[in-house]
Formats: structure tokens, sequence, C-alpha cells
């Protein structure tokens, strides 16, 4: 392994973002390390992974937007089928990069939501919705109607990452809808301050109800 990676996965472990934030704004190579460790999503490494590249390009894009929006485009590239569809992770990173570079990224918001067709990138789409939430009026009209659909998913985690969105996105449309979850006590895979956990539908559910309300 290489020494830099080796030094990001340590940092990583200790939550050391800004050290790694410095680290890419003199090399943004470690933007290419850090997206070498995103693929195994049941590690809470790859989603530390995942949540610092969109710091970093956050950091990089106040002197080099040029950068942040070339690494937009390979990671939109990953995604299609010239690629060899190896960007499963792309979706999440992404959003990522949006939230904490709109001026310069939320342009691409709804390419992220317009891959949800993609059955194995259905997920994290879904999750990167969330994460986006209401980054722009564009994204939450072309989004909501997708994400009311797939609160019936047959797959727990995109049923879930959905209400998530709803949640974010404010749709009190779908305040019956996430009501009735509320009482689904399955568990799934579920990240937030920098932690890897499990919560049942239902308390997301609950979430997104309480995000709507406010």
């Amino acid at each position: 392994m290489h020494p830099k990676k080796q030094k990001i996965i340590e940092l990583l472990q200790c939550s050391a973002y800004s050290e790694i934030s410095e680290m890419a704004v003199k090399d943004s190579r470690i933007i290419s390390r850090l997206l070498s460790l995103t693929y195994d999503k049941k590690s809470v490494i790859a989603w530390r992974a995942i949540e610092m590249i969109g710091i970093a390009c956050g950091e990089i894009a106040k002197t080099d937007t040029e950068t942040v929006r070339s690494t937009v485009q390979k990671l939109l590239w990953m995604i299609r089928d010239e690629s060899g569809g190896i960007g499963w992770s792309n979706p999440e990173i992404l959003s990522e990069i949006v939230i904490r570079t709109p001026d310069l990224c939320a342009d691409i918001a709804p390419i992220i939501i317009s891959f949800h067709e993609e059955k194995m990138l259905i997920e994290g789409v879904m999750w990167a919705a969330g994460t986006m939430g209401k980054i722009n009026s564009e994204t939450v009209e072309y989004a909501v109607p997708l994400l009311r659909e797939y609160l019936n998913h047959p797959t727990d985690t995109v049923k879930a990452y959905a209400a998530r969105a709803l949640g974010t996105m404010q749709d009190s449309v779908s305040l019956g809808a996430l009501k009735a979850m509320t009482g689904n006590t399955t568990m799934v895979a579920y990240y937030s301050e920098g932690e890897l956990n499990e919560k049942s539908i239902g308390e997301i559910a609950e979430e997104a109800l309480q995000c709507i309300a406010a």
C-alpha cells in the first residue's frame, strides 16, 4: 500500500478531517486516494472517505474551481457505462461535493438524481438526495415525485433513504406515507456524524416528519 494511502486511512480512523483537507489542498491527488477507499460501504472508513472528498473539494474550490469541476466530471464519467461501472459510491460522493460547493456544483444535483433507474445506484441516489435536500428548486421539483414512489420499494434501505430525502426536502405531501412508516422496526445502515450505525426505518421516518414540520 502506498504510504500516503496508509496515512489517509490512519487519519480517517481518528477523524482528522482538517489534516486530510490540508493535504488535499496541497496535492489534489489525495482525492484519488480517498476515492479508492470508498467502495466498501459496510466500512465506516469508506463513509468517512466519501464525506472527506466533499470536505476537501470545498477547501480546494476556494482557490481552484477547475480541479473541483474536473473531479465532478470524472465521477460522473465513472458512473456511466463507458467507464465499466465502477462508480457505485459516486452518487454519495457527488452529493457531498454539491453541498459544500453549491455555487459551483449545484447544477449537477438533478443529474445525480437522474441515475435512480440504475439498479446498482438506487440506494446511493436515495442517500445523495437526502444529503442534498433543498439544494435548489430545480432539484426538489424533479426529485420529490420520484422519491415518493420509492417509499414503497421492496428494498428496505432504498425506502428508508427515500424517507430521509423527502424529509430534508420538506415534502409535506408525503406526511401520510411517512407516518405510516414510523412503526417499521427494520434496521438499516445509517451514517451520521462520522459514525456508521444502524437505525430503524421508523426512526428515519420520524426524523423526516420532524424535518418537514421544522
